[in-house]
């Protein structure tokens, strides 16, 4: 059965839905106290498969669904049966209770499979073994993964209880519990759910938590929307997707009619487009970022991809205590101030001063190539040192090569997570392919050698043989604060830092990352209008 506790203080009739088309049915010949149920039937209906292969015989099939309320003390309980789930309202239960009793009762040896989410790519994924195992046998990342769902075996004190648990924001059991024993079972499910000795067994598994209760999505999205017009806020606009910066692009805004065209994505000028259009804060709700959208148009400034504004934003809503909030990719996220805390510290200490002269030039490629131009750098965008038949991999974007140091120096426009993970995960991959693989070094020498002359390869061949070169992350960003050093990035986008950074001391690779202040005109331009010709009369 699932299992879900309403929130307190709401009564069974609030909890259901007002259009469900459930009806109360009679119970008194039930053995359960302080019962009630609610009944669906089904409609009988033919499957669809009879038609399909040419059946001539009555197929006729229905479910039923219920769910069942059993109150105790202070609190109701709702067991739903067949779809009886979509007789409750969101907003009326606790969203983390199976979870909660899932940690309190599995055995942490014993898990079965488990649904995970990664934020910053929205990637989803069940992992199941065939056998007892942990969370690292189900591929569970503590500081990149959030655990939507877990199944496994009860530990042994609780057999007599539940054989099995699956928890999510109801509870699945299978149990041996005779229906008189309903009572004494809920009372120690709700039990567990109060226990906080999971924080002992599974210690990092609530540092990112997806939140998906209403009642409290539904002001963290009014304080989104109010960011919007708080030039102060900590709100950042992004294209919510991976893009080929080496492809001329523009975006624009639609919703309320289309907006000029821009080079990049900027926060102000959504402001901007929004005020000319008569908008303001007062007037300006959720809704309103769900059905404006950000469009990206090609060279020949046709639409080619679009996303809600909704989707586009990335926010950190004001801090509650132990926790704060973070808002990417249209989802909410309850972010544990300690996870806070320790990637500050591990972060910060890799932070230096920009030494990258700021960005002035429409692209990133036109940027790379303008900076190795004016100090004798080697420019490496958009090449491959991979091995023949592997997937490309950039060296970097500008091999800076003095008299003492080879740096390999990676370029990125913007704040977005998928965008500076990618960034992160490629001064990660080019060094760890060059230190295995003789073809990717060789590959770099001959593209040194074309782009500047034997000697300077012969500097970098010297490097690579002694493994003596940095590595330097710079991420070009509109943000005036880089006295905050990492907290300019989105919190999924320090853990993807965190991760390269590991790997890249692991081979004992010294780091750098800087803040490169980007000084486009980011002024908007009327889209051209196509020439109408007239048919000829």
């Amino acid at each position: 059965m699932s299992i879900y506790l309403l929130k307190s203080g709401v009564s069974i009739e609030s909890a259901i839905k007002d259009d469900s088309g459930y009806k109360e049915v009679d119970v008194s010949a039930s053995t359960i106290s302080n019962l009630r149920v609610f009944l669906k039937p089904g409609s009988p209906k033919q499957p669809w498969w009879k038609t399909y292969l040419g059946l001539g015989v009555d197929l006729l099939q229905q479910s039923n669904s219920a769910t069942a309320f059993v109150g105790i003390k202070k609190q109701t309980f709702a067991l739903t049966f067949g779809s009886g789930q979509h007789l409750l309202r969101e907003d009326s239960y606790v969203h983390d209770f199976g979870t909660r009793v899932v940690l309190n009762s599995v055995d942490p040896n014993k898990l079965k499979s488990a649904d995970t989410l990664d934020p910053e790519s929205s990637q989803r994924r069940r992992t199941q073994i065939p056998y007892d195992g942990d969370l690292a046998l189900l591929s569970f990342t503590s500081d990149s993964s959030v655990l939507r769902s877990l199944t496994g075996k009860a530990k042994a004190e609780h057999n007599d209880l539940v054989r099995s648990v699956t928890g999510a924001a109801c509870l699945r059991v299978t149990t041996p519990t005779e229906p008189g024993d309903l009572v004494v079972l809920l009372k120690r499910l709700h039990k567990l759910y109060k226990s906080k000795g999971f924080r002992k067994t599974f210690p990092d598994i609530a540092q990112i938590r997806p939140i998906t209760d209403p009642s409290t999505i539904d002001p963290l999205n009014q304080q989104l929307a109010a960011a919007v017009f708080d030039v102060s806020a900590p709100i950042v606009l992004t294209v919510p997707d991976v893009l080929d910066y080496g492809d001329e692009s523009y975006v624009q805004f639609s919703g309320r009619g289309v907006s000029e065209m821009f080079d990049d994505v900027y926060i102000k000028h959504y402001r901007e487009y929004l005020e000319g259009k008569g908008i303001t804060s007062e007037t300006f709700a959720v809704d309103d970022l769900k059905h404006d959208e950000l469009v990206l148009l090609n060279g020949s400034h046709e639409a080619m991809q679009r996303w809600s504004i909704f989707r586009s934003l990335v926010f950190e809503a004001q801090a509650d205590e132990g926790y704060s909030y973070h808002f990417s990719d249209g989802a909410w996220f309850r972010v544990a101030t300690g996870l806070l805390e320790s990637l500050r510290d591990f972060l910060d200490p890799y932070w230096i001063e920009a030494t990258l002269p700021e960005h002035q030039w429409a692209s990133e490629a036109e940027y790379n190539a303008e900076v190795c131009l004016a100090n004798g750098s080697v420019c490496l965008d958009q090449t491959n040192i991979s091995p023949s038949g592997q997937t490309q991999v950039e060296p970097c974007d500008i091999l800076r090569i003095g008299q003492e140091h080879v740096e390999f120096v990676h370029v990125k426009i913007g704040t977005s997570s998928s965008m500076l993970s990618h960034l992160f995960n490629q001064a990660a991959n080019s060094v760890q392919l060059l230190r295995t693989s003789d073809e990717a070094s060789k590959n770099l020498l001959k593209l040194v050698e074309e782009r500047a002359d034997a000697a300077a390869a012969e500097h970098v061949a010297k490097a690579l043989e002694t493994n003596s070169y940095t590595v330097s992350i710079a991420i070009v960003s509109h943000k005036r604060t880089p006295e905050r050093k990492s907290a300019n990035l989105p919190i999924f986008s320090r853990i993807s830092l965190r991760r390269a950074l590991v790997a890249l001391k692991a081979m004992d690779v010294t780091t750098t990352v800087q803040l490169v202040p980007d000084a486009t005109n980011r002024a908007g331009k009327q889209k051209p209008r196509k020439l109408r010709v007239r048919p000829a009369t």
